[in-house]
């Protein structure tokens, strides 16, 4: 199971070395991860929480698309091991220095807005999505090339 290496992860896919082990845990472990987060979290906002479920299902119809629609092979298992790894390096590589960003924009701009900013969370997490559809679109299309990823 890989958590960075997208390019070791991308050949793996191209030459169907994913287990069926491997696919199960890509898709148990975020679940886990979800359960235990939702269990902690807050009282979200209904405008934010349907942004959300909206731009997971856009996101998942666009990367159905671009795998080939009903012509597309594997996609389930590209789509869960992709996702996995796709996201932490957003997480970690985009969205943690564009927090900083974000927030210090909000404290300049919008100062009193910080506690109580539905809007710039909802803006923040549809920023979150189009981060990560960008580079499942990339990663999907590099499973489907013919040569060598050159995803790194």
């Amino acid at each position: 199971m890989y958590f960075f290496n997208l390019k070791a992860l991308l050949l793996d896919l191209k030459h169907n070395n994913v287990t069926e082990r491997e696919s199960a845990l890509y898709v148990l472990i975020p679940i886990i991860l979800m359960m235990l987060y939702s269990y902690y979290l807050p009282q979200t906002d209904s405008l934010e929480s349907l942004a959300d479920d909206v731009m997971i299902i856009i996101n998942f119809i666009i990367l159905f698309i671009v795998n080939g629609g009903n012509n597309g092979k594997n996609y389930l298992i590209k789509y869960f091991s992709l996702s996995w790894v796709v996201t932490w390096r957003v997480l970690i590589f985009y969205l943690v220095p564009f927090t900083f960003v974000f927030s210090g924009l909000m404290y300049f701009v919008f100062p009193d807005s910080l506690k109580h900013d539905t809007y710039g969370l909802l803006l923040y997490g549809i920023a979150f999505e189009i981060f990560y559809l960008f580079f499942m679109i990339k990663a999907f299309k590099a499973t489907l090339q013919t040569t060598s990823p050159a995803y790194s």
